[in-house]
């Protein structure tokens, strides 16, 4: 079983668009009948497939370091239009 990180991109119905880190070029799609795990836009994640099952993790401490540099990146560029 291999594990990898995943950001969850998007919703587009019922499915969540997943990109992998750190690139982010490639995408997984699953069907949220195939999760349990309740999952925001931008919470990174590990996914992993075994037995014809995803079990999906969500990584708090990462998703959260991560939140955060955006908000100062965010605010940083706010600063720079003054």
């Amino acid at each position: 079983m291999s594990l990898n990180n995943y950001t969850l991109d998007r919703f587009e119905g019922d499915y969540a668009i997943f990109l992998k880190r750190p690139e982010e070029t490639e995408q997984i799609i699953i069907h949220q009948s195939e999760y349990s795990e309740q999952l925001f836009e931008g919470d990174i994640v590990t996914i992993s497939y075994e037995d014809g099952v995803y079990h999906i993790k969500r990584l708090d401490e990462e998703t959260t370091a991560q939140k955060n540099k955006i908000k100062q990146m965010m605010q940083a560029l706010r600063n720079k239009r003054k």
